[in-house]
C-alpha cells in the first residue's frame, strides 16, 4: 500500500530545505582561532601611541600656527600678511593629510586574527605614506622658499634669506641629513614590523591547521 493510499503525506526525499548543504558548508568553514594575547596587546599599544602622537601633532600645530601668524603679523616686513597666509596653508595641508592618513586604522574590522593582522598591515602602509609625505612637504617648502627668494629680486616680496644665505643653507643641509637618518631608522622599524606580522601569520596558519 502506498503512502497516499494509507493516508500518510508523501515526503520528497530530495527536499531537505537545503539543510544538508548548509551543514556541508559549516563543516568546510575555517575554524575560528582565538586572537593571541601577544597580537592583541601589541596592536592596542600601537593604538595608544598613535593617539598620543595625534594629540601632540594637533597641539604643536596650534602652537606653531598661532605663534607663527602672530609673529608674522607683528613683524616689520612689508609682506607679513602673505607670510602668515603661507604658514596657515602649509599647516592646513599637513593636518589634512594627518587626519586622512589615520582614517580607518584605529580598530580591526573583525575580532579575529585576520582582522588584527590586516589592521597591522594597514598601519604599516600608512606609515610609509607618512614618510613619503614628510619628504614631499619638505621639498615643497624648499621650492616655495626658492620661488619667494627669486620674486624678492623683483621687489614683489621681501627676501626670506638675508645676505648671501649661507647660514640658512647650512641649516637646511643639517636638517636634510637629520631627516635622512630618521627616515632610514623609521624604514627599518617598518621592515621589522613586517617580519613580526609574517611570523604571526605563520603561527595563525599552524594553529588553524591543528584545529582541523
Amino acid at each position: 500500500m502506498s503512502e497516499q493510499e494509507s493516508g500518510k503525506p508523501a515526503i520528497d526525499q530530495g527536499a531537505d530545505d537545503g539543510l544538508q548543504e548548509l551543514a556541508n558548508l559549516w563543516q568546510q568553514a575555517p575554524v575560528a582561532v582565538p586572537v593571541p594575547e601577544a597580537i592583541r596587546v601589541q596592536v592596542r599599544r600601537q593604538e595608544r601611541r598613535m593617539r598620543l602622537y595625534a594629540w601632540l601633532e594637533w597641539i604643536a600645530s596650534i602652537v606653531i600656527g598661532v605663534g607663527g601668524v602672530y609673529l608674522m603679523l607683528n613683524s616689520e616686513v612689508g609682506d607679513a600678511p602673505w607670510r602668515a597666509l603661507l604658514v596657515v596653508l602649509l599647516l592646513a595641508w599637513a593636518m589634512a593629510f594627518s587626519v586622512s592618513n589615520r582614517r580607518g586604522i584605529w580598530e580591526p574590522l573583525e575580532e579575529s586574527v585576520r582582522g588584527y593582522l590586516d589592521l597591522a598591515r594597514l598601519r604599516l602602509v600608512r606609515k610609509r605614506r607618512m614618510l613619503r609625505f614628510a619628504w614631499l612637504f619638505f621639498i615643497a617648502e624648499l621650492g616655495i622658499f626658492a620661488v619667494w627668494q627669486w620674486l624678492s629680486g623683483f621687489g614683489w616680496l621681501e627676501p626670506i634669506f638675508v645676505g648671501d644665505g649661507h647660514f640658512a643653507l647650512n641649516w637646511i643641509a643639517v636638517f636634510a641629513l637629520a631627516m635622512g637618518a630618521w627616515s632610514l631608522w623609521y624604514s627599518r622599524r617598518i621592515k621589522s614590523s613586517e617580519q613580526q606580522i609574517a611570523e604571526w601569520q605563520q603561527e595563525n596558519i599552524a594553529a588553524t591547521e591543528n584545529k582541523l
